[in-house]
């Protein structure tokens, strides 16, 4: 589904309930689940099953992705326009989950998804992903070129738009954790002698000095966790 400026602000401004209404909870899983199977004849069920469970929307399907596109909007509305269909699946694909920010060799920065302690156990935004929306978001446009790309890559502008988009993708994520070896590679900030380390592995409040408060601001809040591996 294409998303026009105006009908960003829109969605941005609009008080969503989720889809389903009065449905019975049980039974709103299981269509949830059949839509969630990405099988066209399970999604044409669904829709169908669910007008007449109570669903009041023309189409349960398209409104379970309208909310879901609004849910991300409060953290991406800013450069929402820039990404592709594919990006802004991506990222409600990570909304609430635990996610390990880190530096991946020459392919570059990436998110993966992880368990409680902040272990990977799979790729959730791949660095050729992260590569691909952080130069939308510098060159401000959906479609790009490689002279796009040449105008901001190592200059501020691409260096920007990643930390904007990384923290995006934190405040998305229910938290991410990084490594006390990688922060500073990641340009989040670096560590001070005097920092303690938690029972859970992360480090206390007084353990770095951060580049930008909005990594700051992160931390406090929970969305970002610094772990010693």
């Amino acid at each position: 589904m294409k998303i026009t400026r105006r009908q960003l602000r829109r969605l941005i401004n609009e008080i969503r309930i989720k889809p389903g209404g009065d449905m019975d909870p049980e039974y709103y899983e299981k269509l949830l689940g059949m839509v969630k199977t990405g099988d066209e004849a399970y999604i044409t069920q669904a829709d169908e099953l669910a007008s007449m469970a109570g669903h009041d929307g023309d189409s349960f399907s398209q409104d379970l992705k309208r909310y879901d596109q609004v849910s991300i909007m409060g953290e991406v509305g800013e450069f929402a326009h820039y990404l592709t269909d594919k990006h802004i699946e991506i990222l409600m694909n990570i909304v609430g989950k635990d996610l390990r920010y880190g530096l991946y060799s020459w392919a570059g920065v990436g998110f993966e998804l992880a368990d409680g302690l902040g272990g990977a156990i799979g790729k959730s935004i791949t660095p050729d992903d992260f590569y691909e929306m952080k130069y939308r978001i510098a060159a401000k446009k959906k479609d790009i070129t490689d002279d796009d790309i040449d105008d901001h890559e190592g200059m501020d502008t691409g260096i920007a738009a990643a930390h904007k988009l990384a923290q995006a993708i934190m405040s998305l994520s229910r938290k991410t954790t990084v490594s006390m070896n990688t922060i500073e590679d990641v340009g989040i900030g670096e560590g001070r002698s005097e920092g303690g380390l938690r029972m859970d592995r992360s480090y206390d409040t007084g353990g770095f000095d951060f580049y930008y408060p909005e990594y700051e601001k992160l931390y406090k809040t929970g969305k970002l966790v610094i772990t010693r591996n």
